[in-house]
């Protein structure tokens, strides 16, 4: 009977042990699952605040775009001027004003930074689409690098040569010898290129953007 009863308890004993178990992997399951749906809605989220913001830096890429090409074609003008040695034409000093504007873009990163400096960056776990919006927010980087170049040329042309030779008291008119030599043109010419450069950059910076806003809106859409 001794043995018996132990039996009886053993069996309880094992019952009551594999229950407990039972119970724990239960609480793990849900406990994974909650941890799982809020991960998803945080991720959610990040993509909705995501796409506000490719939306913007696209909407900012194109102005600064067109921006710069009007510029473009102002010097564009300003080089056939100089081909055809009209200096006593009354546009060059004006279309020469384009050789010291510039427009940059100012990219809007807030979201993609509190992604990457918070590692939640992980909570997208498809890789290609990680480097998807890697790749679009850097690219912003060599926009920055082309873009000061650009700024580096403009600067020092505006001090070297714009200033020594432009009448300051007048600036409607230039000085006899502006824009008749071959720095001057070489100026010209060393301006369109960057400027170009820089447009290649905002054209890729727009590509990967809307490509992570067809990927975003398909995401969301699945969801």
């Amino acid at each position: 009977m001794e043995t018996n009863k132990t039996g009886k308890y053993l069996k309880y004993a094992i019952g009551e042990v594999v229950l407990v178990i039972i119970g724990i992997l239960i609480a793990l399951a849900i406990n994974e699952q909650t941890k799982k749906k809020d991960n998803n809605n945080l991720r959610n989220l990040y993509i909705i605040q995501l796409n506000d913001e490719v939306e913007q830096n696209i909407n900012e890429l194109i102005d600064t775009k067109n921006s710069t090409f009007e510029m473009l074609k102002e010097l564009d003008t300003l080089l056939k001027i100089l081909i055809n040695k009209d200096h006593d034409n009354p546009k060059l000093f004006s279309k020469s004003v384009n050789l010291y504007r510039a427009y940059q873009f100012n990219p809007i990163a807030v979201t993609y930074e509190n992604l990457k400096f918070s590692g939640d960056l992980k909570l997208f776990n498809d890789l290609d689409l990680r480097n998807s919006i890697s790749n679009a927010y850097q690219s912003f980087n060599y926009i920055r690098t082309v873009e000061d170049i650009d700024e580096n040329i403009k600067t020092s042309n505006y001090r070297e040569y714009f200033m020594p030779n432009a009448r300051l008291m007048d600036m409607s008119m230039s000085s006899n010898n502006f824009g008749k030599d071959a720095y001057f043109e070489n100026m010209v010419l060393t301006r369109i290129g960057v400027l170009r450069q820089n447009g290649d950059a905002y054209d890729n910076s727009i590509e990967l953007l809307n490509e992570l806003k067809v990927t975003f809106s398909e995401l969301l859409d699945n969801n």
